[in-house]
């Protein structure tokens, strides 16, 4: 009988979690610093999930040091503040953050410091690009256009032996934990923390997302679709853009997926789709500041 620490061929039958790094762990000096790489790593708390509706509370942003090969090789600075959303929390939010009434109150933070600091990194990398970037650029309306990169999305995570969730569900599955989830500075440290995680193939996940942003992208857009292909549509993962003028399903194609998603698109609707280039700089953007190419 195989005891509960063998392993069964390569996969081991036991794993021991660590936790992730402090910020402490993470402190480099200004002279190790030089020559490596700016990368931003930011999240947000917010009052609920519409960027029409609802405002951050709560943002982090750390500017973390990476080498050429994509080693995360420390934390530069870090920051974190709240801000007042001059209503009551919808105790919902207090219950999974955390956050109090009482600890926003009269609480705001130095925008132009904070669109300083992300502009001065290369790029930005949150978990989910489609959910901060928004928020962000509501709450930093004048945000030079940066770089954006997605560990959610643009990461193969299956294909790298991960089963695809949640933040700190592959945080687990890299041999961490996060002591604590939903706040903003624990969040962005368990993101740094996955993004150092070296893979099997040898590169890290930081690596791998850097790459991804540096790829071409494409929105494909369903311009001249007949409405009765909704529905296959919005199976495909085609989003409704309602806003701005831009009344039209679309879809972001990264490079590994263009030739399949052009058959797909040929066959299943029967016409070209528009297909319009997506530079880093325009990936994750709320639907009301999209700007055409």
């Amino acid at each position: 009988m195989n005891n509960e620490n063998e392993r069964s061929g390569d996969v081991p039958r036991t794993r021991t979690l660590h936790p992730i790094r402090s910020r402490d762990a993470w402190r480099v000096s200004e002279e190790e610093a030089e020559g490596l790489r700016r990368i931003c790593v930011l999240d947000t708390e917010t009052t609920g999930l519409d960027v029409d509706r609802h405002q951050v509370i709560e943002i982090c942003a750390a500017m973390v040091m990476v080498d050429d090969a994509g080693q995360v090789r420390g934390i530069r600075s870090i920051g974190s503040g709240y801000v007042d959303p001059g209503q009551p929390l919808d105790p919902t939010i207090t219950e999974l953050t955390g956050i109090t009434d009482a600890d926003l109150s009269g609480q705001d933070i130095d925008r132009d410091k904070l669109a300083s600091f992300v502009e001065e990194c290369e790029g930005v990398i949150s978990f989910n690009c489609a959910f901060d970037r928004p928020f962000v650029e509501k709450l930093l309306p004048n945000l030079k256009d940066v770089k954006w990169g997605c560990a959610m999305a643009d990461v193969p995570w299956r294909k790298l032996g991960f089963e695809p969730g949640p933040q700190g569900f592959l945080v687990m599955q890299a041999g961490k934990f996060m002591p604590a989830a939903h706040r903003a500075q624990d969040d962005v440290l368990a993101l740094v923390e996955l993004l150092a995680h070296q893979c099997r193939d040898g590169e890290t996940v930081m690596a791998k997302t850097l790459k991804a942003v540096e790829a071409p992208a494409w929105r494909f857009e369903a311009r001249n679709a007949p409405y009765r292909f909704k529905d296959e549509l919005r199976q495909h993962r085609y989003r409704w853009a309602a806003d701005a003028g831009r009344k039209v399903w679309h879809k972001h194609v990264r490079d590994v997926e263009y030739d399949a998603e052009l058959d797909w698109y040929r066959t299943a609707i029967g016409q070209e789709p528009a297909i319009v280039e997506l530079p880093a700089t325009q990936r994750y953007r709320a639907e009301s500041t999209w700007k055409a190419a």
